[in-house]
């Protein structure tokens, strides 16, 4: 991994240092002086991250919804019932497709 030069001591503004905290400034200073890159790029990963994370935590709704829907389907269908009824399901899809 390229350093950077030891001239540039301080790569985070003051107010930036400020919001951030003591301890979270100097985790991002420590990994600006090993990666070499600019704060800048390394707040725009972390928020990308953030991002993909809060959408895997947090379906949108009209999938929340069609998930529970597709539950409440099986909720009293026996194990058997349920068996039988997607093997029917698979057949139908495979006979429509030799069909073609």
């Amino acid at each position: 991994m390229a350093k950077t030069n030891r001239g540039d001591a301080n790569p985070l503004s003051p107010v930036l240092a400020k919001g951030l905290g003591v301890r979270r400034s100097l985790r991002l200073r420590t990994i600006v002086r090993e990666t070499g890159l600019p704060v800048e790029a390394l707040l725009d990963l972390a928020i990308e991250l953030l991002d993909i994370a809060s959408r895997k935590l947090s379906p949108p709704p009209i999938k929340r919804t069609a998930v529970g829907l597709g539950a409440a389907r099986w909720r009293n269908v026996g194990a058997e019932e349920r068996s039988r009824l997607m093997r029917r399901a698979v057949q139908a899809r495979w006979a429509k497709h030799k069909r073609r």
